[in-house]
């Protein structure tokens, strides 16, 4: 439509989340007319090169077109459209922030939760099947089980906005974690000391900041997942270099993040040792990873990637003209 009535706008379209195989793809009975409303575009970008990899392989292989593998790009009816990686990010906390963040942290939310003298994890998540929410107890549960001395020296934090309630499989989500998460209280709580701590409700960018301060680790155990933006979260919170990011292979953030703990969250095992290693692991190490990925956020912050979207823009346009 955009086309038809301005022919010379330049379209760029960004697909947030995982684009999946030609094979699994193709079940969507409008697959056609999808990828034929994407390439209308001049540019589409995904937030890894994995996945542009994979929307090339399945524009080859279910529409017709001719793939020009040097340029990455589609060239249907005379139109070319170019594939790019523009991997997503963060605009970053301020020193100021983290400071107000962490004096609020061990003034106000360690008395409240009785978290004085005990480490902590934190995940954050908009209740979904994809963030492995489930997986993520079932591991901390092999934690505590594999790891009995770890009794009441960690609390493990989710922070999960409820979502698309009006849906029936996500309320049966809502109440199944429910449910783990009285289990594992139950099964490994005291009088004075919760394993599990769960705050079902949606917290503000600056509500959640105070929790990334104080946690020793941040889990995210996404099952797919685009990028994931509390990874990025998690590091840019963390200035003095201290702390542990446990990270799902599946999520785009790890083809960036590599100095964090990557672990498989269907593998109960695996997530359990994360969990240890990543409380056992002694300072220089700590600080050694999180100054890497610290790095690697700060150079490519949201600015820059909404950058590395313009200067595409110019470089097609250029080369048409």
């Amino acid at each position: 439509m955009i086309k038809e009535q301005r022919p010379d706008a330049v379209v760029v379209l960004f697909w947030h989340i995982p684009w999946p195989n030609p094979e699994i793809f193709s079940i969507c009975p409008y697959y056609k007319e999808i990828l034929k409303g994407m390439l209308a575009c001049d540019i589409v970008g995904f937030h890894t090169q994995f996945h542009c990899n994979n929307f090339l392989d399945t524009a080859n292989r279910l529409l017709e077109n001719r793939i020009d593998t040097e340029k990455f790009s589609v060239v249907m009816n005379g139109h070319e459209t170019f594939i790019r990686p523009f991997p997503i990010s963060v605009g970053g906390y301020t020193h100021t922030e983290v400071e107000a963040a962490a004096v609020y942290a061990k003034e106000k939310l360690c008395p409240a939760y009785g978290l004085e003298g005990i480490k902590t994890g934190v995940g954050v998540d908009r209740i979904d099947y994809t963030k492995g929410i489930v997986e993520r107890i079932t591991a901390l549960n092999r934690f505590f089980e594999k790891y009995p001395e770890q009794k009441g020296r960690f609390t493990f934090i989710q922070i999960g906005a409820p979502s698309r309630t009006n849906i029936k499989k996500y309320n049966e989500l809502i109440n199944e974690i429910d449910a783990e998460v009285d289990k594992i209280n139950l099964a490994y709580g005291t009088e004075n000391w919760k394993p599990f701590i769960y705050i079902k409700k949606h917290l503000s960018y600056s509500e959640i900041l105070p929790f990334y301060t104080m946690a020793d680790l941040c889990i995210v155990s996404s099952l797919h997942d685009g990028m994931n933006l509390v990874a990025k979260e998690f590091v840019s919170a963390k200035k003095d270099n201290d702390g542990v990011l446990i990270l799902s292979s599946f999520a785009g953030a790890s083809r960036e993040l590599e100095e964090a703990l990557i672990i498989n969250p269907y593998s109960a095992e695996e997530f359990a040792d994360a969990i240890y290693s990543g409380l056992e692991m002694d300072i220089d190490e700590r600080k050694r990873r999180m100054e890497s990925m610290r790095e690697v956020v700060g150079e490519g912050n949201v600015y820059k990637w909404a950058g590395s979207i313009i200067d595409e823009i110019a470089l097609i346009t250029g080369k048409n003209q």
